[in-house]
C-alpha cells in the first residue's frame, strides 16, 4: 500500500471516528431531552388526573346535597299543606339556603382547583415548543460537527494532480527539452509544436511571434 492510499485510510478513519462521535452525540442528546419531555407530559397529565377526578367526587357530592335538600324542601311542602304550619316551613327553607351556600363554597373550590388543568404552568402545547427549541440549541453544535466531517470528506475528494506530476514537468519545462523535441525545426512555429508536445504552455510572446 503506497503512501497515498495509506494517508487515504487513515484520514477516512478519522472521518468515520468523527461520524460515530456525532451519532453518538445525537442519540445522548435526544435521549436526555426527550426524558424531560416525557416526564413533563406524563406529570401534566396525572396533575390534571388528580384535579378531574377530585372535582368529579366533590361534584357528585354536590349533587347528592341538592338532592337531599330538594326531597326535605318537598316533604316540608307537603307537610305544610296539610297543617299549615308556616313556621316549620320557614326553618326548613332557611336550613336550604344555608346549605346552598355551603354546596357553592364547595363548588368554587372545585373551580379553583381546576385552574390547574385550564391554566397550568406549563400546557402540552409548550412542552413540545420547550423540547423543540432544546433540539435546536443541540442542533447547532450537531452542525458543527457535521461541518468539520464533511470538510475531512472534501479534502479527501481533492481531484488536483499530485504534486510529484507537477514537479516533474516543471523540470522538463526548465531543462529546455522542447528544443530538443524540436529537431531540426528551430522555428518559433516549431518550438511551439515542440513544447506542446512536453505539455508545456506557451507564453505569450511565443504565440505572438
Amino acid at each position: 500500500m503506497g503512501n497515498e492510499q495509506r494517508a487515504a485510510k487513515n484520514s477516512l478513519k478519522d472521518a468515520e471516528l468523527l461520524a460515530t462521535a456525532i451519532s453518538s452525540t445525537v442519540k445522548s442528546d435526544f435521549k436526555r431531552e426527550f426524558k424531560i419531555f416525557e416526564t413533563n407530559l406524563t406529570a401534566r397529565v396525572e396533575n390534571a388526573e388528580n384535579a378531574i377526578m377530585d372535582a368529579a367526587r366533590t361534584r357528585e357530592a354536590i349533587i347528592a346535597g341538592v338532592i337531599t335538600m330538594r326531597r326535605q324542601l318537598d316533604k316540608a311542602q307537603r307537610k305544610f299543606a296539610r297543617n299549615n304550619n308556616s313556621a316549620e316551613l320557614k326553618e326548613v327553607l332557611l336550613e336550604i339556603t344555608e346549605g346552598i351556600s355551603r354546596l357553592k363554597m364547595a363548588n368554587e373550590k372545585v373551580a379553583e382547583a381546576l385552574s390547574i388543568v385550564s391554566k397550568p404552568p406549563f400546557s402540552a402545547v409548550d412542552l413540545v415548543e420547550k423540547f423543540t427549541l432544546a433540539m435546536q440549541v443541540n442542533s447547532a453544535g450537531w452542525e458543527s460537527d457535521a461541518r468539520n466531517l464533511d470538510d475531512n470528506l472534501f479534502e479527501l475528494s481533492n481531484g488536483s494532480s499530485p504534486s510529484e506530476m507537477d514537479d516533474l514537468q516543471n523540470y522538463i519545462v526548465t531543462q529546455g527539452y522542447d528544443v530538443l523535441i524540436a529537431g531540426d525545426d528551430r522555428t518559433s512555429k516549431g518550438i511551439r509544436a515542440a513544447k506542446e508536445k512536453l505539455g508545456i504552455q506557451s507564453s505569450s510572446s511565443d504565440e505572438s511571434e
